[in-house]
């Protein structure tokens, strides 16, 4: 894998999710960490991805709707 500092933007996305998991190595957390902290672009790429996680998880622990709400979605879907 190429080193971490030379690598562009684009190519430390694929980094984004292991860093937000926690599973990147030490170093490459403190240098994606110092990167986001230096640029505007990742930075924001890296909130949004961090926010869609959360609410993901957060679906994943909802309860699903009662019956009688997924048949009104079914029926009222069916009319258009």
């Amino acid at each position: 894998m190429k080193k971490l500092e030379t690598m562009s933007c684009r190519r430390r996305l694929g980094l984004l999710l292991d860093y937000l998991d926690k599973e990147l190595p030490a170093p490459q957390r403190k240098l994606l960490a110092r990167h986001r902290a230096s640029c505007r672009s990742c930075a924001s790429l890296l909130k949004t991805v961090e926010h869609t996680v959360k609410t993901l998880k957060a679906l994943k622990q909802a309860s699903p709707p009662p019956a009688s709400a997924r048949r009104a979605l079914a029926a009222a879907l069916r009319l258009l």
